[in-house]
């Protein structure tokens, strides 16, 4: 209940925001017509993020919301609000010229940051199928569309994703190895586990070792009586037993435990081969006066040698002492040291942290994914909902067929009876009945048919006719044939009127530039008009409905009352029209025989033609396909090797930042700044709202051009794993064994399933290669260019706006390809930009953090400085590869520097480095040409720099 409240009150707030958008855009109206585009870059960048604001806040609440009939008039405003905001971002664009727009001066007036104008993942997104289709597609293995352990072009590739390897080693001429399968990450977790468990059966020896020494009564046994024999160790094999190589060899068994035992001390034991000695006695014999005299020599000799030698040994012990002592004060000098670099380090880390110079916070994620639990469930709800409202419609339907039906059929009879009788009583005739496609008895019952005083003045009318002469008749047919001449030349003359009005505009606006009004259909567009209307309708029709006393959303009967009340009438005025059309007919048929007249039947009233639909009937094409099932459909494309499944991406992965000094470089330097990659993400997530349920303008074809490396693959990966599409590959080596005469068929299948499976993106990697201005003698075999020749005639033309069909291609080689045609198949061309200082900080940062152990204080300021240009694909590559599982498990005693990561682009066999600007200017001279927007940008320019050397010439000229 709760809940059902909170979003009441949201959606409440919610219509409030959209009467101030709407009103804000009124102001707007009334603004003078201007030239300047600053102005009106201003006031439509404050209108685009009032927009924004109002989608993300109408998407809520058309996510949140139960009741059904309030769903969908937020569906309504949704989608009118989604295309109002995607058409003032297209009017920035042309103001501009540029894909990309900055709206730097509306975010700070209405204190806003960039990512309140972001564009987001809609709640309908990814879209869902049919339940049939969805299991037939899941019941279908499909290969992937980039294979694991592949060197993925935006190198995000990890140590989990890599697959076995095929190698085949040549042997001799003619003979070759068979193909040995490796499962490399198998043999490096069995690598890894054999390693752990010699370090710990190594560990549990010293251990028992350390035991055995200092507790002998405890563990050693005690003495048995019986031979022992001291065995020495001897190395030996045992199958399945790993050798502890590189650790030094520990004895295993327990002889080394006998070696320290003296065991001659233990009472009634002898050792082996010890025998007991007797001792002899000698026979005393006192020395003389001459012995003694040198037996006290030798004493004192003994005596002076001893004191020799205490005192070396005494100046032995102090130089030791002096020795140690000298040591202690290094390795105290050293620890002050370590303690002394330790501490400023600690405070270094503390006080980039307080100035947020890294990110060290560590969201508490509980709050949020409760909050995102708790909608999710409130979501999955909406299809039940739906249900309980079909249901009440169908109920109430057959509740009035049932009660009121009879009554109502009654009364369509007596009043379509009763107007015969008024006709035979005023023209003793009868009226033809209009048919169905014209409306049926519901005229009749409205009033809107012929009248019988009509009717005489129509008879009286020919009769007059009749009695004219042929000259008459000539004549008024003349009269009648100038006059439509006239009115043919006053539309003709209006028409030219309009088209030299335009020109005379056009060469105005070429001349003095152009002029924005703001009451002109560019900005007064339909949506506007939508949104304004649905929401009137909306507070007329709920005026009296109190929402916060709904909080159960049930159906308000009332309303389908009436509409179903009004369709059963419908219904049954059809159901009536053939009775009482025999009715009439019987009734002429009597006239005429009361009248002496012969009776013509009525001839039968076709329905007129579609608009449009003159002359000759458009023949449709055949479709071949027209006859095959989904299944056989399904079966074709996976043995073709068409359908796949994409890895799990999202636009999050394609990390990067955002060009924050943009707008003032462009709207007050008059300069061309490049736009940061975190812009492509936005302008790419703002194409695909089409994609899904709602109705929302979207372009028919996408093409990503970039250097490799630069993540066109996850941009591509990103696009179908976000709006849930299918995957069709249609690349070059796809279509290879395609023969060229059934490559239209093979096309036309593909379209078909794809608007089957929609949402459907169709990938093609490496478009440039369907293009080819000459194909390289290796790709002749696949004949590439009879793609190109089908690509736009057969996709992208049969596309329609409410296809939920998208073809995405990627090119890194677009100088290579016919530039006509390739233009000419994608409606949007982007040139994803190469990473800048911001991105690259933001890469390193992803490509660490996702090792627990790295130091959060690494200097990433320098690197990102030093590696600036180079490709994400190369940085994350870079980190991968230094940070394998050797190295951390050494981050203990030896943490990461950053000479490691650049060590790696500059010290290996093939040095790596960036895209040189020469060669990336290629890429930009290339999309300046097929990009319409770009092209006028580099015009303008051109202009502005011949105009400010210009004035630079002449301030010069003057000061000489």
């Amino acid at each position: 209940m709760a809940q059902a409240k909170a979003v009441a009150k949201f959606w409440i707030t919610t219509t409030d925001l959209l009467d101030h958008v709407l009103k804000h855009e009124k102001r707007i109206q009334l603004a003078e017509p201007t030239k300047d585009g600053r102005i009106v870059h201003r006031l439509v960048s404050d209108l685009f993020c009032r927009y924004v604001q109002l989608c993300r806040s109408l998407e809520r609440c058309y996510d949140q919301t139960l009741q059904a009939q309030k769903r969908a008039v937020i569906q309504q405003l949704l989608e009118a609000g989604q295309a109002r905001m995607l058409e003032l971002r297209t009017k920035l664009q042309e103001i501009e010229l540029s894909e990309f727009v900055y709206v730097d001066g509306a975010l700070q007036e209405q204190h806003l940051i960039p990512d309140d104008v972001l564009a987001v993942r809609p709640c309908y997104f990814p879209a869902r199928r049919p339940d049939e289709l969805q299991a037939l597609l899941d019941a279908q293995k499909l290969p992937a569309f980039i294979e694991p352990g592949s060197d993925a072009e935006d190198g995000s590739s990890s140590d989990e994703s890599e697959q076995p390897e095929e190698e085949q080693v040549p042997v001799g001429k003619g003979i070759n190895r068979p193909v040995v399968k490796r499962d490399r990450r198998k043999e490096r977790l069995q690598a890894a586990l054999n390693l752990i468990t010699a370090h710990e059966r190594a560990r549990q020896a010293r251990v028992r070792q350390t035991n055995f020494r200092l507790h002998p009564d405890r563990y050693y046994p005690k003495p048995i009586d019986e031979e022992i024999v001291d065995v020495p160790y001897e190395f030996f094999y045992r199958p399945g037993q790993f050798m502890l190589y590189p650790l030094k060899r520990t004895v295993y068994n327990w002889d080394f435990r006998m070696k320290k035992k003296d065991v001659v001390h233990f009472a009634y034991y002898a050792p082996p081969g010890w025998e007991e000695q007797t001792v002899r006695v000698a026979s005393v014999r006192w020395p003389d006066a001459k012995e003694l005299a040198l037996k006290q020599q030798a004493e004192e000799e003994a005596a002076a040698e001893l004191a020799q030698v205490e005192a070396a040994k005494r100046l032995e012990e102090a130089l030791e002492r002096i020795r140690l002592n000298r040591a202690a004060a290094k390795i105290q000098r050293y620890w002050r040291k370590f303690n002394a670099l330790k501490a400023q380090k600690k405070h270094r880390f503390d006080r980039s942290k307080f100035l947020g110079l890294f990110d060290d916070y560590e969201p508490k994620l509980g709050d949020a994914l409760a909050v995102a639990e708790v909608r999710a469930a409130r979501r999955a709800r909406q299809p039940e909902f739906d249900r309980s409202f079909v249901a009440a419609i169908a109920d109430e339907k057959a509740r009035i067929l049932r009660i009121r039906g009879p009554a109502l059929l009654e009364d369509i009879t007596d009043f379509v009876r009763a107007w015969f009788r008024e006709w035979y009583d005023e023209t003793l005739a009868f009226d033809l009945i209009p048919e169905p496609f014209q409306g049926g008895t519901v005229l009749i019952v409205r009033g809107e048919t012929l009248t019988p005083l009509e009717y005489l003045a129509l008879e009286r009318q020919k009769q007059l006719d009749k009695l004219k002469t042929p000259e008459q008749k000539k004549k008024e047919a003349d009269a009648m044939k100038a006059a439509k001449e006239r009115e043919q030349e006053k539309k003709q003359e209006e028409k030219a009127r309009l088209k030299e009005l335009a020109r005379e505009k056009r060469a105005r606006e070429r001349k003095e530039g152009k002029t924005y009004d703001f009451t002109e259909p560019e900005f007064m567009t339909n949506a506007y008009l939508t949104l304004e209307e649905t929401l009137a309708r909306y507070r007329k029709d709920w005026a009296f409905v109190n929402e916060l006393d709904n909080l159960q959303d049930l159906p308000i009967m009332e309303w389908i009352t009436l509409d179903k009340f009004a369709e059963v009438h419908q219904e049954l005025h059809a159901e009536v029209h053939e009775l009482l059309k025999s009715e009439r007919e019987l009734l002429q048929m009597a006239l005429c025989k009361d009248e002496r007249m012969k009776y013509k039947p009525p001839k039968p009233k076709k329905p007129p033609r579609a608009k449009g639909a003159k002359g000759k009937k458009r023949k449709e094409p055949i479709d071949p396909t027209a006859d095959l099932s989904v299944e056989s459909i399904l079966n074709e494309l996976v043995e073709r090797n068409v359908l796949k499944t994409c890895r799990k991406r999202t636009f999050e992965d394609y990390i990067g930042d955002f060009n924050y000094a943009a707008f003032e470089r462009r709207n007050r330097l008059e300069q061309d700044p490049p736009p940061g990659m975190g812009e492509v993400r936005t302008i790419l997530q703002s194409y695909l709202y089409g994609m899904g349920p709602l109705a929302a303008p979207k372009p028919k074809s996408l093409c990503l051009v970039g250097p490799p490396g630069y993540g066109k693959t996850l941009l591509l990966e990103a696009i179908c794993n976000e709006t849930g599409s299918t995957l069709f590959d249609l690349s070059v080596d796809t279509c290879g064994p395609v023969e060229p005469n059934n490559m239209a068929y093979f096309l036309q299948l593909v379209l078909r399933a794809a608007r089957l499976l929609q949402p459907s993106v169709l990938a093609i990697e490496g478009v440039h290669r369907a293009f080819y201005k000459k194909v390289p003698q290796p790709e002749q075999p696949l004949d590439p260019a009879k793609l190109g020749k089908h690509l736009f005639k057969l996709i992208v033309k049969q596309l329609k706006p409410e296809d939920k069909v998208l073809l995405v291609g990627t090119c890194d080689q677009p100088w290579v390809a016919k530039v006509g045609p390739l233009k000419k198949c994608f409606d949007k061309i982007l040139l994803l930009p190469r990473p800048d200082y911001g991105s690259t900080v933001l890469l390193w940062q992803y490509a660490l953090r996702r090792f627990p152990t790295v130091p959060r204080d690494l200097d990433l300021s320098a690197l990102a400085k030093v590696t600036t240009g180079y490709s994400a694909g190369q940085i994350l590559e870079c980190a991968r590869q230094v940070l394998n599982i050797r190295r951390r498990m050494q981050f203990g005693r030896k943490p990461l520097q950053v000479d490691e990561l650049l060590d790696h682009f500059l010290a290996g066999t093939t040095p790596q480095y960036p895209i040189a600007d020469k060669e990336y200017e290629k890429f930009v001279k290339w999309h300046r040409k097929v990009d319409k927007l770009a092209k006028q940008r580099a015009k303008v320019m051109r202009e502005r720099q011949l105009l400010a050397e210009q004035m630079a010439a002449k301030a010069a000229g003057a000061k000489k």
